[in-house]
């Protein structure tokens, strides 16, 4: 199966570039669209006790809180007439609010445990209903109207649904921090190894493919179901990781059919027969493997299985089939 794959491959390689081409344009487009639909949490297990009883809590009163607002006096105490006004002011405006439940604070409940020992810091706490993509989305809104730094109080954010915005935040900044690091130095490790720079581009070629399929993957089942966004960061690792592996064994196959004297047909045909193999049962296997965290309540764990299975999934079919290509029209 897989000679007549390397055969396909080599009479129909430019065919196999384009519509890779227009496929890796779409993940592309979709791919980026799962960043904002991705989710912090799902560390709990729906079916257990304290989950039950939060979800009785959120049904029954209202959700306990996960929505803190820090007020800070910048000049005076919490007690001031000018501070005062604003607390009681910023209350109001979040009992406004639709999506809160649950709102007090030190203003309207006067108790001395929502205020700081030296009288310049108090808080307000709401709670923030709807399910996980919901609260993400109304939390991302409300902090952008109330969090501020001027004016006789500075407001800070804290809480579960606050802590769930910057950790959204933080993972999209430290992604594009780590890949331009570790790309380059990727690059110029595969050009050490290879002595060329067209054969050391090949596996990144095929992670960027294995990372965008399956950002684009993930954003379709973030539409279906909960995806935690900690699936971005196995899939960004992952993806180069197995690039490089994959792109490896076949470049290094192909070149040493190459320095036999063979033509590039039988070369492709016979570094797909012989290395993909070794690729194909590798894929299978690593796949298998990250198909039991699919079984986890947790959904934090399952979103590992979807983007683990997905891109090494992705990066073997690339293998297959790019690589095969690239090196019929490279040569």
């Amino acid at each position: 199966m897989l000679e007549r794959l390397g055969g396909f491959v080599y009479r129909r390689a430019r065919l196999v570039l384009v519509v890779t081409a227009v496929a890796l344009a779409g993940a592309a487009v979709l791919g980026l669209g799962a960043f904002g639909k991705l989710q912090s949490g799902g560390f709990d297990d729906p079916a257990a006790p304290s989950s039950r009883a939060a979800a009785a809590i959120d049904d029954q009163f209202g959700g306990g809180t996960n929505l803190v607002l820090l007020v800070h006096a910048r000049a005076g105490t919490v007690d001031g007439a000018t501070v005062r006004t604003a607390g009681q002011r910023l209350t109001a405006r979040l009992r406004n609010e639709p999506n809160l439940t649950n709102v007090a604070s030190y203003w309207t409940t006067g108790a001395p445990t929502m205020r700081s020992h030296d009288d310049t810091d108090a808080i307000a706490v709401a709670h923030v209903v709807g399910d996980n993509t919901q609260v993400a989305s109304r939390t991302k809104d409300i902090l952008a109207r109330y969090v501020t730094r001027g004016g006789p109080v500075t407001i800070t954010a804290g809480g579960d649904a606050a802590v769930g915005q910057d950790i959204s935040s933080q993972v999209g900044k430290d992604l594009a921090l780590a890949e331009s690091i570790a790309v380059p130095i990727a690059l110029l490790l595969l050009v050490l190894a290879f002595g060329s720079v067209v054969a050391a581009l090949l596996p990144l070629v095929i992670g960027l493919i294995a990372i965008l399929g399956t950002f684009a993957e993930l954003d379709l089942l973030a539409g279906a179901t909960n995806v935690s966004v900690f699936a971005i960061n196995l899939t960004t690792a992952l993806g180069l990781a197995l690039g490089v592996d994959y792109a490896l064994l076949l470049v290094a196959r192909f070149r040493e059919q190459m320095f036999t004297g063979t033509d590039v047909r039988t070369a492709v045909v016979t570094t797909v027969r012989t290395a993909g193999r070794t690729i194909t049962f590798s894929a299978a296997t690593v796949v298998a493997a990250l198909a039991t965290l699919s079984v986890f309540p947790q959904f934090f764990l399952r979103s590992f299985a979807y983007a683990g299975m997905g891109v090494v999934a992705i990066a073997a079919a690339a293998a297959l089939l790019v690589v095969p290509a690239l090196l019929t029209v490279l040569g």
